[in-house]
């Protein structure tokens, strides 16, 4: 096939035109090497430097519209919501791998390289930072223990927090300034054949925190409560999950089908 040269502002038009935001995604160009410049060496993404990659959100919408709206599409498809369950293990990656390929048909001319937020390295390394990700493209502001806005102005000391339990890390939050922590990270698009010029400039994340006892309350609601998801509200979004959203991944796998199986109840076929 032709190589067909296309613009960043193509490419990303592209995408932004294959996922909307009435969809419930949203779209953040970056850098390469804006985000290989604040990772440690284990995380550095191999690409050329000026290497446009795209940023993918999803935002309350999603759930509720498009994902609601494949759901019932594949569950006519199968015939009914048990065989549908019965087939798919991981519903939200298939359905994001769905839209993913619509992207790629609309992209064909353009090589590219994905990475889900949940690739995995063989050594069990998540494959990229998406937090930090969020950060650098300007999705979200990424909050952490170390940041220095939380060492103490009166003794200069550093909060140190402890992890939930002794195997696990005390771990940062992203907060995105419509929605709060009501939204994900779902994937990253690399275009190593699309140079971003020395004019393009990422986004910068809007805080939505303006206290250190703000952010520790946050980051604490994450890290020892994050279940209850009273973490999501930190920021006061203007936005939030649905009641059904919230029950959904509030629930482990195999428990989320009943959340949902009312969806589509009214329109289950018959197997013939």
């Amino acid at each position: 096939l032709r190589m067909v040269a296309l613009s960043h502002e193509s490419v990303v038009e592209r995408i932004e035109t294959s996922l909307p935001r009435s969809d419930g995604f949203e779209v953040y160009p970056f850098r390469i090497s804006s985000y290989n410049s604040v990772v440690s060496s284990d995380f550095i993404l191999d690409y050329p430097s000026d290497s446009l990659a795209v940023l993918i959100v999803s935002t309350p919408k999603m759930f509720d519209v498009s994902y609601k709206r494949w759901i019932k599409e594949e569950v006519s498809k199968a015939g009914s919501f048990d065989s549908f369950t019965e087939e798919v293990s991981s519903p939200i990656s298939e359905f994001i791998d769905s839209r993913l390929d619509q992207v790629q048909e609309d992209l064909s001319s353009i090589p590219f390289d994905i990475i889900h937020d949940h690739s995995m390295t063989p050594s069990r390394k998540p494959k990229i930072l998406m937090c930090t990700c969020g950060h650098v493209a300007g999705a979200a502001y990424y909050y952490r223990q170390n940041d220095p806005t939380l060492i103490e102005t009166n003794n200069g000391k550093k909060w140190d927090p402890k992890p939930a339990a002794t195997n696990l890390k005390f771990i940062g939050l992203s907060l995105h300034s419509q929605f709060g922590g009501h939204f994900a990270f779902r994937s990253v698009l690399i275009f190593p054949d699309v140079n971003l010029p020395t004019s393009f400039k990422e986004r910068e994340p809007t805080p939505v925190l303006h206290s250190i006892d703000e952010i520790r309350d946050a980051l604490e609601k994450f890290n020892y409560a994050w279940r209850d998801s009273q973490f999501r509200d930190c920021g006061s979004p203007k936005e939030r999950y649905s009641s059904t959203q919230m029950e959904y991944f509030g629930k482990p796998p195999t428990e989320r089908w009943e959340i949902i199986r009312h969806w589509t109840e009214s329109n289950e076929v018959e197997s013939e």
